[in-house]
This record gives C-alpha cells, sequence and structure tokens, in this order.
C-alpha cells in the first residue's frame, strides 16, 4: 500500500476566485502555488524548510 500525508492551507478569495495554497512535503519544503479559477497556476513558489522563518521575516517588512 502506498499513501502520503500532506498538510495543505489555503488563502481564499471566492469573489475574485483566485487562490494561494500552500502544502508541504515529507521534506518539510513549502510550496506555495498561486491559482486562478481554483484551478493549478503557472506560479509556484518552493521554500526549503531553514529559510521559512526568513520568508516570513521579509513578508513582515513588506507589511509595514
Amino acid at each position: 500500500m502506498t499513501y502520503s500525508i500532506s498538510n495543505q492551507i489555503q488563502i481564499r478569495h471566492t469573489e475574485d476566485e483566485w487562490d494561494y495554497l500552500f502544502t508541504t512535503d515529507e521534506y518539510g519544503t513549502v510550496d506555495v502555488a498561486f491559482r486562478e479559477n481554483f484551478k493549478v497556476g503557472k506560479t509556484s513558489i518552493l521554500i526549503p524548510k531553514d529559510c521559512i522563518q526568513h520568508f516570513i521575516d521579509a513578508l513582515e517588512q513588506l507589511k509595514k
């Protein structure tokens, strides 16, 4: 039997029909995919596990 366990978080804008889909793999790498019309889009970013906090810190700086 083959199976996988995944974690998924979604930020969804239902009126404009787009979302960001955050998933992780078995190594802790985060995949951030932008999807239009709730279908897999062209834009995807892979963030290694040891870089996640740096990515969050950079986003916090942009928020100010």
